[in-house]
């Protein structure tokens, strides 16, 4: 899926963690607009990955979409 969602215009960039012992974990990915993200949510490949991901690996998720209104970050 990374090679796949870095392809779909208006991405940005993305990142994940999950903790080894719960597998438990996060994804974000940042989109240029909600368009982009409608694009993504309709990609054949990654609706089949999240019927696989139903079926075979999650017994229940949470998607967010939300937007960005301020950011900021410091460095030492």
């Amino acid at each position: 899926m990374e090679s796949l969602v870095k392809s779909i215009p208006g991405y940005l960039s993305h990142f994940s963690f999950r903790d080894p012992a719960t597998r438990k974990g996060v994804t974000i990915s940042y989109f240029e607009s909600e368009d982009d993200i409608k694009e993504w949510k309709q990609v054949s490949d990654h609706i089949r990955a999240q019927e696989l991901g139903r079926s075979d690996f999650y017994e229940n998720y949470e998607v967010q979409v939300v937007e960005v209104v301020r950011e900021y970050s410091w460095h030492k």
